[in-house]
């Protein structure tokens, strides 16, 4: 299920041309705030894009988007790099480049909306970034792709094993925004059969 990690890298751009495209947007937004005030700097985040719940409320609804290639810190966008890196090249072979892209930026959109739904309703303050819905997305299609058998049962134990320590790590520790990832979640699950229906 994981074959691509054998793949050189010169050749990912070839046969994974979105995923390939995910990587180089993201670095080159990470490096551009790395240069132009920091990554983790509260006023530059929000300059360049990231979720804040009242510029939202005041119309700036591409904020539940942009944050999709935004990371805070080092650690943040290493850790999604690799995440990206491992679930991303089987699936994007697997809907194909357009679908898989929807898939990806669907499940970041929803986990940000449901982030910035959370964050109104609970009345904090603060900014959001990061690939992290997007890559729950990604979790949640191997979820059911488990669900209906189309893994190997050694290979499912694997993910399965990943996915629960993901997501208890999320309830764990407060930094992480677990409403995101939740949301990513439940949206690549759901959005799985839909896209998967046809070739089912």
């Amino acid at each position: 299920m994981f074959g691509h990690t054998h793949i050189p890298f010169r050749q990912f751009p070839r046969l994974f041309p979105v995923v390939t495209s995910l990587f180089l947007i993201q670095a080159v937004i990470f490096l551009i705030m790395t240069i132009m005030g920091g990554t983790q700097s509260v006023p530059n985040l929000i300059r360049f894009g990231a979720l804040e719940p009242l510029l939202v409320s005041y119309g700036e609804w591409w904020r539940l988007v942009v944050p999709i290639f935004i990371h805070i810190g080092l650690f943040h966008i290493l850790f999604n790099s690799f995440a990206l890196y491992l679930f991303g090249p089987q699936l994007e072979w697997l809907f194909g480049r357009i679908a898989f892209l929807f898939l990806y930026l669907s499940s970041g959109f929803v986990g940000n909306l449901m982030t910035y739904w959370f964050m109104t309703w609970a009345g904090q303050t603060g900014v959001s970034a990061g690939a992290s819905g997007s890559i729950y997305g990604l979790m949640g299609v191997y979820l059911y792709l488990i669900m209906r058998r189309a893994i190997e049962p050694e290979v499912s134990k694997g993910l399965l094993t990943m996915i629960g320590i993901s997501v208890l790590m999320s309830i764990l520790d407060p930094r992480i925004n677990l409403i995101a990832h939740l949301g990513g979640l439940f949206t690549g699950f759901l959005l799985t059969g839909l896209l998967l229906r046809p070739k089912e």
